[in-house]
This record gives C-alpha cells, structure tokens and sequence, in this order.
C-alpha cells in the first residue's frame, strides 16, 4: 500500500533538504548541492507516474488485410508487420528490402524496432511469435 500523497511529497521535500544539507557538510558548491536536491525532487515526484504499470496490450491476430494496419492491433506498425512476416519466412534484410523498394539500413531498422517492441532478440525468436499470431497463413489473392 503506497503512502498518501501529501506524506510522499512532504518525504520527498525532506530527502532533497537533506541532500543538499549533506552536500554542503561535505564542502560541496552551494549551487551543486541545490543541483542535487533538485534533482532528488524532481525524481521523487516523476518516479511515481514513470514506474506505474500498465497493462499489456491485447493482442489477436488479424481477420483481414485491413485489420493489419489498424491501430493497436499489434504493437507493430503495419509495416513492421510486414517485414517482421518476411523475416518469418526466411528472407534476408537485402530480399526484404529488394521486395518492399527499401534500403538494407532501413529494413535493418525495422527489425531492430520489432525487436525492442517485441523485448525479443532473435530472428527465430520474431519468426515464433509471428507463427503465434496465424500471421504465416497465406492471405487470398496475395502472390
């Protein structure tokens, strides 16, 4: 259970006095120490709202062609879906970017996106989680 507010700020206004109050006890510049309990501040009141968990994103594979790039369907953008189906099926960055007219570095970026996206680090590893999603089956009318 966290501590009500107005304690957490009154916690976190005495743990940056004391910062500075240390700081200059130990012959720092006056203008660092206050540095520093300003930062300690500025962490204290922003570290609540940055560590608060969110829930994970619902993910389903898609119906339709137009449902690939619909937003929020994936954490991926619709052409990193795209590519990340294509790393699934084996190509190289230089087939993928022969494919979609892109530069290697560019298709390189996007799997270096899908990967941070992702938290995963391994073109077998994006080939799993696209088999996953039902992305492999062909699409009607795709060649």
């Amino acid at each position: 259970m966290s501590p009500p507010p107005a304690l957490r700020h009154v916690a976190v206004a005495a743990i940056a006095a004391t910062t500075v109050l240390a700081n200059l006890a130990l012959g720092v510049a006056w203008l660092v120490a206050l540095l520093a309990g300003g930062l300690v501040m500025l962490f204290g009141e922003l570290s609540p709202r940055l560590l608060r968990a969110r829930p994970p994103a619902a993910i389903h594979a898609p119906t339709s062609v137009a449902e690939l790039g619909r937003a929020g369907a994936y954490p991926l953008t619709r052409k990193e879906v795209e590519v990340a189906i294509l790393v699934a099926q084996g190509k190289t960055n230089k087939e993928i970017a022969s494919r979609l007219f892109n530069s290697e570095r560019t298709i390189d970026n996007h799997v270096q996106h899908i990967y941070n996206k992702l938290t995963i680090d391994s073109r077998a590893e994006l080939a799993l989680w696209v088999q996953e999603r039902g992305l492999l089956t062909p699409v009607i009318g795709a060649k």
